[in-house]
């Protein structure tokens, strides 16, 4: 029995120290630069960028000339007679014959609609960077908050598990004197359910804890790994102090990911803008062609291809209104998309604001919730000294031992809100 117990004892540790060496240990920065290289948002975002390049290199290529063939093959009912060439005197039965014909366009002016594509074009490509980057932000964010999750999850693990430890020796001793008739049952019941409640506190913060670590696991790309070890990290105190906020709202409101964004989608409404009236004006191509096109005789060979060349002229004269209405909408849509630069701007400065007075805050509750903690602390060790000494009861010394645990947790929340509350701010200078 005594080698069979030791037997347990040693394959338990190597399952212990097993479990340990295969968790992939990570840092921060570390889940950062992973989450930023496995994001699928983020691949999405970076298809988008050059489908935005190609689109340019299209615009442009619509100013570059054209070259097109046409070739048919014709096949009628009848036979005609006909002869092949002028001078034969015999005739000949023919039902069909070929036609085929190549021609080179280069468009001369266009009313403004080339220069309104490449425009657009490029403003959209523009716009599809700045969500490129302020996708990458936004993982940034993301990873923060999820990793830090994590670390706060522990630090209130820890705690609850020191709580639940100093409950169950005290219970034991408890019961000792509850067999000694020194305490009622009515105060173990209440030590009981005070542990029962930790317990299940317990349960919930593991829970949480793998919740979270699934969620960066799918972020950072290590879905495959068995289990991941976060690496506790410190937040530094008056961050704000280092922060010049006239600056940074005056970079946010012009250059910013929000701003720019905005800037853009009015430099692509002016651009539909100027197609939309390109569509009223006439249209002008250079061409020069080589073929049997236009031929009188049903069955034009290639001894009949000849050059042609011109210039082509083409005007909608009238179309009840039609482009002039189209050049209205997209007027409108021009009018509307400054009015919604001045709304972002109005909400970036409104978010900025915002950002920077919370982060104010968050650093003043960081220093009441520190103070609060080591006075809790303080009073349940006091507590304890009078609850020996039968001062107190025991429902007074499990309220101060519950006030301790509450105190940690909000201190352990506070830190992890101060430091995204900074990171926010950051994020809304970019």
């Amino acid at each position: 029995m005594y080698l069979l117990e030791r037997q347990r004892k040693i394959l338990g540790l190597l399952l212990i120290l097993s479990s340990s060496v295969f968790a992939r240990e990570i840092t921060l920065d570390q889940a950062i630069q992973m989450a930023l290289e496995n994001s699928k948002e983020i691949k999405i975002s970076e298809k988008d960028v050059e489908v935005s390049k190609l689109k340019v290199g299209m615009a442009f290529k619509d100013a570059l000339p054209s070259v097109v063939y046409s070739g048919s093959y014709t096949r009628g009912e009848y036979e005609r007679p006909m002869k092949r060439h002028s001078w034969e005197k015999n005739q000949v039965d023919r039902k069909g014959g070929y036609t085929q014909t190549i021609t080179i366009s280069q468009p001369i002016f266009q009313g403004g609609a080339v220069l309104g594509g490449i425009k657009g074009a490029q403003a959209y490509k523009n716009i599809s960077n700045l969500l490129y980057m302020g996708e990458r932000r936004d993982v940034r964010l993301e990873t923060i908050s999820n990793y830090s999750n994590i670390v706060k999850l522990e630090k209130d693990l820890e705690a609850l598990e020191s709580s639940h430890k100093e409950l169950k020796a005290r219970y034991e001793k408890q019961k000792a004197q509850l067999d000694l008739r020194l305490i009622t049952k009515t105060d173990i019941l209440k030590t009981e359910y005070s542990m029962l409640e930790v317990e299940s506190q317990i349960i919930g913060t593991k829970n949480s804890i793998e919740i979270e670590k699934e969620k960066l696991k799918i972020k950072t790309g290590l879905v495959n790994d068995k289990d991941i070890e976060v690496v506790e990290f410190t937040v530094p105190e008056n961050l704000s102090r280092n922060i010049d906020f006239a600056k940074d709202k005056e970079q946010a409101l012009t250059e910013s990911i929000g701003a720019l964004t905005a800037k853009y989608y009015v430099e692509a409404a002016d651009a539909s803008k100027m197609i939309s009236r390109a569509d009223m004006l006439p249209k002008v191509n250079a061409f020069a062609s080589y073929g049997t096109s236009e031929r009188t005789k049903y069955n034009p060979t290639i001894d009949e291809a000849e050059w042609r060349g011109g210039v082509q002229v083409t005007w909608n004269v009238f179309e009840f209104g039609k482009n002039y209405d189209n050049y209205r909408v997209a007027s409108i849509t021009k009018e509307q998309e400054e009015l919604r630069e001045k709304i972002s701007k109005d909400d970036i400065g409104i978010n900025v604001t915002d950002a920077y007075l919370e982060l104010i805050r968050m650093e003043k509750e960081r220093s009441s919730k520190e103070r609060a903690m080591e006075a809790a602390i303080e009073n349940f060790k006091m507590d304890q000294e009078r609850y020996d000494a039968g001062l107190i009861s025991t429902v007074d010394f499990l309220l101060s031992e519950t006030q301790m645990r509450e105190a940690k947790v909000a201190y352990n929340q506070v830190v992890i809100d101060y430091l995204y509350a900074f990171e926010r701010y950051r994020s809304m200078l970019i």
